[in-house]
């Protein structure tokens, strides 16, 4: 009885610093537009990415889905980087 109660308070802690983490999560910049959930980006970063899915996919029969696709993956790298970045210039 004790060893569950031990368990349930434990996993209960677990849980409420998962509920805490996307609060202390850094908010996007002003300019910053979701994607999808939680992929962001900015015009700079647009522009970078749909310059190389322009160059990546070329031809085939799903080269919109491919497109985004690859921009989409792209965007999200660049976003992560950035945020990298971000963080460790505010060390």
């Amino acid at each position: 009885m004790k060893i569950a109660l031990a368990v349930f308070g434990a996993l209960a802690v677990g849980i409420n610093a998962l509920n805490v983490a996307p609060a202390l999560a850094q908010s996007p910049p002003p300019d910053a537009v979701m994607l999808v959930p939680g992929v962001y980006t900015t015009p700079e970063i647009s522009a970078k990415c749909q310059a190389f899915a322009a160059k990546r996919v070329v031809g085939g029969s799903n080269t919109d889905t491919s497109r985004q696709a690859v921009a989409l993956a792209c965007a999200q790298k660049l976003w992560k980087a950035d945020l990298a970045k971000q963080a460790k210039q505010a060390r």
